[in-house]
């Protein structure tokens, strides 16, 4: 697994690339001479599927450029195709790094590019993704990813009629930093097909990825746009004319992509209500929305009452809340629940070393820092951006939090015990005037759960999150003077594990009063596709037993420590 993160090698499955090469052949490459290039070939899946299809003996000559930074997979790709002996194939094998590579003009690019996170690419590597991004969108911002640069880079390599195929991560559909890429894309291609799937297609990696299909000209008005298909399983794909009969949704304009599990009037709708009712951005009603303390060293900073007892550190200990699990089925942190987390040993202490020179600190504070040297903390990087690597910056209570990663819906928490919160939280703080239980309880309506849907992105696992411009761009319909009774009401339907939809019945009718029931059963019906898609549920089945009040518990897989490099940090 290791080298597979440090050169991002995740193989294409083989329904996948026969489905693909068929596919792509089939509809798109119809003419007599081709020139295919695979940018990082590996061992040759997509080239076994090249010849178990049959589809390179139709052209009168195709030039096969395979390239791989690896010259042992690429040996073996390049063997593949030159024992069978095709004389109308000219196959050009090359090890090297796509990202130094030159030559243009290909009728195609296919395959399933490296995704490795920035943290673990060479210098030159990030340098050298930076200058193709920036020089083809000059908006693009920072390197994150190796594949961005592939893909870019393969799209103007392309002829004037050219085809791209590519397996992608999902973020592509979604994060902000792939917002650029999008209206790219949009641009360069008259068509643009999307594939979605249902389950996770690589084998003990919990990546969310998709396909994306880019073709420059087409020839029918009809046929241009943005088309979305859903796999539910990739069996289905062996279906001859699956995707002929299969559903997909079909549109000319896009910016976030996540929304295309909705039909255009499902998504009109949301629109339209938005626009309708009394909404206020949560920038518009709060002082501050910020994220939480960056320890950099939570295993350090961020340790139990036992811990503290054992250091005598109980002078420098606050009380903390190091992840939304500690906080689940509730609407607020108060003493008790802070006690409890307490008395069953929990890591809920923060420990504040204020900027000061060591020497100013207490013996058994400098004994700490001794053991955080011995760990070598103070040499890391964001240590040394400080003044005294043990003085962590930003340290203020907060009115209430919002928990930036969720599972079936997101949550904003009341700070009632005041406690400190790590980076798994957005603190927040309202303007003059206006109440925090007023925000959490308004946050529980059906259209700003289906917002934050349509707003955040999610990964493997279902965790759905937002950033901090997201969240702050949701809409809530807030109601000023929430009584305690309803409060309490919504409190106990929380820790009663009552189901979601029971709580936005209750809530709903309290926050959207003016919604028919009609439009709220729709509304019902929107939010559940949403989340159904993103927990990769089918959404022929009717999930109505799923306890939706359940705090997210495995947020990152190993797969996504090096795609994700916002999850990769915590």
């Amino acid at each position: 697994m290791t080298d597979a993160k440090n050169t991002g090698t995740y193989y294409t499955p083989k329904i996948l690339s026969d489905f693909l090469v068929k596919h792509v052949f089939s509809k798109y490459l119809q003419r007599d001479h081709v020139s295919i290039l695979e940018p990082s070939c590996g061992d040759g899946q997509f080239v076994s599927s090249l010849l178990a299809n049959n589809v390179l003996r139709d052209f009168t000559s195709v030039k096969l450029n395979l390239l791989d930074i690896n010259p042992n997979e690429l040996g073996k790709a390049a063997e593949l195709i030159r024992k069978e002996k095709l004389k109308n194939v000219r196959v050009i094998a090359k090890a090297c790094d796509y990202l130094d590579y030159k030559k243009t003009g290909f009728s195609l690019i296919i395959g399933n590019p490296p995704y490795i996170n920035k943290k673990r690419l060479k210098k030159e590597q990030i340098e050298k993704c930076d200058q193709i991004c920036t020089e083809i969108i000059p908006e693009f911002g920072e390197t994150k990813n190796i594949w961005p640069s592939f893909l870019l880079k393969g799209i103007e390599s392309l002829n004037e009629d050219g085809v791209i195929c590519f397996v992608l991560p999902s973020e592509i559909l979604q994060v902000n930093y792939t917002r650029e890429i999008r209206k790219y894309i949009l641009n360069k291609f008259e068509r643009i097909e999307i594939f979605a799937f249902n389950e996770l297609i690589f084998e003990n990696i919990e990546q969310d990825v998709v396909v994306l299909i880019g073709i420059k000209h087409v020839e029918t008005e009809k046929e241009k746009g943005v088309s979305f298909f859903h796999v539910e399983k990739l069996e289905d794909l062996k279906i001859p004319g699956y995707i002929e009969r299969h559903s997909n949704v079909h549109r000319k304009k896009l910016d976030k992509w996540t929304n295309y599990v909705l039909e255009d009037d499902e998504l009109n709708l949301v629109e339209e209500l938005s626009s309708r009712l009394n909404l206020n951005s949560v920038k518009s009603l709060c002082k501050k929305v910020e994220v939480g303390i960056v320890t950099a060293a939570n295993d350090y900073f961020i340790v139990t009452n036992e811990a503290v007892k054992k250091h005598k550190l109980k002078p420098y200990a606050k009380p903390l809340i190091k992840k939304g699990t500690q906080i689940p089925n509730s609407i607020r942190v108060n003493r008790a629940r802070l006690k409890t987390l307490q008395d069953t040993n929990k890591e809920v202490n923060f420990l504040h070393f204020v900027s000061k020179e060591r020497k100013k600190f207490s013996a058994n504070a400098k004994k700490y820092f001794a053991i955080g040297v011995k760990k070598k903390l103070n040499e890391q990087y964001k240590m040394g951006t400080r003044e005294h690597w043990y003085a962590v910056p930003s340290i203020w209570v907060s009115e209430g939090m919002f928990i930036k990663r969720s599972h079936l819906f997101p949550r904003i928490v009341i700070n009632t015990a005041k406690v400190l919160v790590t980076d798994s939280f957005y603190r927040i703080n309202m303007k003059k005037g206006l109440h925090i239980k007023n925000l959490a309880f308004s946050f529980y309506n059906t259209v700003s759960f289906i917002l934050a849907e349509l707003e955040g992105r999610f990964y493997g696992g279902g965790v759905l999150e937002l950033t901090p411009n997201e969240f702050k761009n949701i809409l809530v319909p807030y109601v000023e003077n929430i009584s305690t009774t309803q409060f309490t009401v919504l409190e106990k339907m929380l820790s009663k594990d009552e189901t979601i939809e029971n709580i936005l019945d209750f809530t709903n009718s309290i926050l959207l009063p003016n919604l028919s029931e009609e439009e709220l059963s729709k509304l019902a019906l929107i939010r559940k596709k949403l989340v159904n898609r993103r927990l990769k549920v089918s959404n022929k089945i009717l999930a109505t037993d799923i306890k939706e009040n359940m705090e997210f518990q495995n947020v990152t897989s190993p797969l996504e420590s090096v795609l994700l490099p916002e999850l990769a940090e915590h």
